[in-house]
């Protein structure tokens, strides 16, 4: 029986089988948030990943590793293909895949201009000030909302990247 998912999400662990799989990925969402000078609580991982399925096998093994399901059950390739964000459930806690979009939210943008940061000994992409901006504009829930707020206070005026379907 799988031990209760922590009271946090646990980072390390989650990154760490992305690392072992050789997952190309971007942390966005409350960590990149915290990494951008915002420090506040965080439900889940956010996990930005190419929306090329010829990686699905790699995006398998990773959830395999995780030990990761939905509703009790491992995900399966059908799943993963129909997919554009997937919430998974594991030891490390919630997992929020999502696929790359349109410049400047696809996976190569956001990954040639990301914090690189070392957790506990794992290397880490995490997105940078204005890739998170472009996520949290996109997003605009009221969480997005007052992360954009607490940003712009703590780094003045926020970089603004247009946004395809967003920006005219």
């Amino acid at each position: 029986m799988d031990a209760p998912p922590p009271d946090a999400p646990d980072l390390v662990g989650v990154i760490t089988a992305a690392n072992e799989v050789e997952l190309p990925y971007v942390i966005i969402g409350g960590f990149a948030v915290i990494a951008n000078q915002y420090v506040r609580g965080t439900e889940d991982v956010d996990l930005l990943i190419s929306a090329d399925h010829a990686l699905d096998t790699t995006v398998l093994r990773f959830l395999e590793r995780l030990r990761a399901h939905r509703n009790g059950s491992p995900v399966t390739a059908r799943t993963l293909r129909t997919a554009e964000t997937l919430r998974v459930s594991s030891p490390h806690g919630p997992v929020d895949l999502l696929r790359e979009g349109a410049p400047p939210l696809d996976l190569k943008t956001v990954a040639d201009s990301a914090i690189e940061l070392n957790y506990h000994g794992q290397p880490a992409r995490v997105a940078s000030l204005a890739s998170l901006v472009a996520f949290k504009r996109l997003a605009d829930r009221p969480r997005d909302r007052l992360d954009l707020s607490e940003l712009e206070r703590i780094h003045g005026t926020l970089p603004l990247q247009p946004i395809p379907g967003l920006d005219v």
